[in-house]
């Protein structure tokens, strides 16, 4: 007797859903294909007579693996006019940033020929390339710009910088304020939980069909500072043509001789006192400095201008530098540096917050670390309770209109709401406010 397999049905099933599948799958990718493709208005752009020519102006999107050659070949475009046209692109805009998706407009002239080439790498700015006569030329054209009043304020939960980032603010802005402030105020060590900061900015926008687009921000109007219980507020006044900055509220400016401190620094390790004990030599002696404790490398300013007077070698503090300033009165001493900064040397003219050298551990010390010390007429003082002298004040003929432009800021700031911090992550990644939160791990 003769055995006959019975039908299956289970494999008839599986090969017409799989027909189905790709029959789909075909449709689907003709479809995207037809929506990768699309159509603009006319473009009007310069013609070689210096007249105005009408093009079509058609979207596509370069594929996995294409290159804009390819792209140009697969339209039809011969081989020397195409490799013409991708080295004047290349001029603008590197070929090398053309990535899987991006979005190029073919212009098109009347009989549908390659005209030019379009791309936009940023919405408010466009580069590409014009046929005129045999060569192809290329050009850039930018949306025009505007300069655009905005206000931030807010809370520091933990950083200055983190508190900014969290109400959307620019990096630049955060360098900016604390610019403002750091003779009075370091931000790596003074902010508190619960600080307060206010600041009236300006922004140079692109203008946009969707809107204004932030390129930089430019300066600051005004800023306001809340420490504690101590108000800081700064107001930006030109007071003579070429001569503007920061003013306090008595119109006192905030640039000071000396900085607060000469490095960002971790953390303190030795305070300024007359008795403290030595972790090498195991006995009581005094450290008429600080030491600010720094990754090795870390920049180190000079906390005023002045003139180098040493730059060497002690076999205590290793590469140091000392600097005199203001009429000889103030010297300061920067010790146990790794290396010093380029053409830092005896005789030499320092300005404020000019680098100097880079944190290390030469000469006597157990880690990496700046030994600052700060003298008065050969007198060592404490750098952290030096009475900074205030800043030089303007002349009494500008108060008036000094008096009218800071009336007119602290008021205005005076109208900005300062909201409970946002938990944020100088990483870029934000969380929501949370009640009661201090942290939130991140997932």
């Amino acid at each position: 007797m003769q055995l006959v397999s019975p039908p299956q049905p289970g494999r008839k099933l599986l090969l017409a859903a799989l027909l189905c599948a790709v029959s789909c799958f075909v449709a689907f990718s003709c479809q995207r294909a037809r929506q990768s493709e699309h159509r603009l208005p006319s473009t009007a752009l310069p013609s070689a007579d210096g007249g105005s020519g009408k093009l079509d102006t058609v979207w596509v999107s370069l594929r996995w693996g294409q290159t804009l050659d390819g792209l140009l070949s697969a339209r039809g475009l011969e081989p020397d006019r195409r490799n013409q046209l991708v080295r004047a692109f290349d001029e603008v805009q590197s070929v090398k940033t053309l990535l899987a998706g991006s979005q190029l407009g073919l212009l098109l002239g009347p009989s549908k020929e390659i005209e030019g080439l379009l791309y936009r790498p940023q919405s408010w700015r466009s580069v590409g390339v014009r046929r005129q006569g045999d060569r192809w030329v290329p050009f850039t054209e930018e949306a025009p710009t505007i300069t655009e009043v905005r206000r931030l304020s807010g809370t520091v939960q933990t950083t200055l910088y983190d508190a900014f980032l969290s109400r959307g603010a620019d990096p630049e802005l955060v360098m900016l304020f604390s610019d403002i402030f750091q003779w009075d105020i370091d931000f790596f060590v003074d902010p508190q939980p619960g600080d307060q900061f206010r600041v009236i900015y300006e922004v140079k926008c692109a203008v946009t069909e969707a809107g204004n687009v932030p390129l930089q921000t430019e300066r600051i109007l005004a800023a306001q500072y809340v420490l504690g219980r101590k108000v800081y507020s700064a107001i930006y006044f030109e007071g003579s043509p070429g001569k503007s900055g920061y003013y306090d509220e008595q119109g006192r400016s905030f640039q000071k001789s000396f900085l607060k401190s000469p490095l960002n620094y971790r953390r303190i390790t030795s305070r300024f006192t007359g008795a403290r004990f030595h972790p090498i030599f195991k006995r009581i002696q005094p450290h008429y400095a600080v030491d600010f404790a720094a990754p090795e490398g870390t920049p180190v300013v000079a906390t005023g201008a002045g003139v180098v007077v040493d730059a060497g070698w002690s076999n205590g503090l290793g590469n140091y530098v000392r600097i005199r300033h203001a009429n000889s009165r103030y010297e300061t001493l920067y010790g146990h540096l790794s290396a010093f900064a380029p053409g830092i040397r005896k005789g030499v003219h320092v300005a404020q917050n000019e680098v100097i050298g880079y944190v290390g551990q030469t000469g006597i010390a157990t880690g990496p670390h700046l030994h600052y010390a700060f003298y008065e007429n050969g007198r060592p003082i404490n750098p952290l309770r030096l009475q900074r002298v205030t800043g030089e004040p303007l002349p009494q003929t500008a108060m008036a209109d000094f008096r009218a432009v800071r009336d007119r800021f602290l008021a205005e700031l005076a109208t900005l709401q300062v909201r409970p911090p946002l938990l944020y992550s100088s990483s870029g990644w934000p969380f929501p406010p949370l009640p009661n939160a201090l942290s939130v791990p991140r997932p």
